[in-house]
């Protein structure tokens, strides 16, 4: 298990890696403070869905209430080399809104207008108890992140461990070094189960496997999702598995556990920490390893 780990905690690294090249101006105010009706001008690019059949897009709810927008960072460079974003990777940055339309929009210091579909709206005066599961960035660096609320003193700006980035037990992982971060005003959104939200954890069928992912969007019968190595993917809604955000599970529980982005059979729960959103999975007689509460099911 230790060597399917290490290429997994590789995958989070090059992840932990793209997104520390932003820095730490990722959030900063450099675009319009509130979102406008769209207007289309002159040298505004706007690119295409791609191979997706997925439609491009309907107008953001409450655009108005918009403060940040989560958008896939490769999106502008591959439409303006004519590569097609699906099933390439999709590192989701943030920016503000600075222009929304009926199917496309437009980012604050951008002159792309995405898809509607390609973006995750985070809400104004969202609130957070302790416990809770949120969908953000990395604050300290940048990047989508889920995280729990380990800190609910202002619940308008809470502190959280963040549960997509790499968790070691020693404190060296990215997780225990930016643990008990605190977020920004306006730059997260509250997760429930049971609803189809972007952030929400997924198990998909591809060739007879379960596979991890991550919502992004789901219309109709299709869904929109982030999957291993942050690959942007389309499936069957059907295909799609919405998992609990806090599962079931207790200690001595047998469990389906994610090794290298697909869940796998045959391991045992062998300690939970419920404040930091970690489970700890054996197989056989191999040392237990901490995956995320997203990275489990029964």
């Amino acid at each position: 298990m230790k060597k399917i780990f290490y290429f997994a905690a590789l995958a989070l690294g090059v992840f932990a890696f793209s997104s520390c090249t932003d820095g730490k101006n990722n959030g900063e105010n450099n675009g319009s403070d509130s979102a406008a009706t769209e207007q289309v001008t002159e040298g505004d690019k706007i690119g295409p869905m791609g191979t997706f059949t997925i439609p491009e897009g309907s107008a953001l709810k409450d655009a108005e209430n918009i403060s940040y927008v989560l958008f896939p960072s490769s999106y502008a460079s591959a439409m303006e080399k004519g590569e097609d974003i699906n099933g390439k990777t999709a590192i989701y940055y943030n920016r503000e809104l600075a222009e929304a339309g009926e199917t496309n929009s437009k980012l604050s210091g951008n002159d792309v207008r995405y898809p509607n579909n390609l973006l995750i709206p985070l809400y104004k005066d969202a609130k957070a108890k302790k416990g809770d599961i949120v969908l953000t960035w990395w604050q300290s660096g940048s990047g989508m992140e889920r995280a729990i609320v380990t800190d609910d003193s202002d619940p308008a700006t809470p502190k959280v461990h963040y549960l997509d980035l790499s968790y070691k037990g020693d404190g060296s992982g990215f997780a225990e070094k930016h643990d008990n971060e605190q977020l920004k005003p306006n730059s997260f959104i509250v997760l429930n189960d049971g609803e189809w939200q972007p952030g929400a954890p997924l198990a998909v069928k591809v060739d007879g496997k379960e596979n991890k992912g991550i919502l992004v969007n789901a219309v109709g019968d299709k869904v929109l999702y982030l999957g291993f190595a942050g690959k942007l993917i389309e499936a069957n809604k059907s295909d799609v598995k919405l998992l609990p955000i806090k599962p079931a599970v207790n200690v001595g529980d047998n469990v389906k556990a994610v090794f290298v982005g697909t869940f796998s059979k045959d391991a045992k729960v062998t300690k939970i920490d419920s404040k930091i959103g970690r489970v700890w999975v054996k197989e056989g007689d191999r040392e237990a390893e901490a995956v995320n509460i997203f990275e489990v099911m029964k």
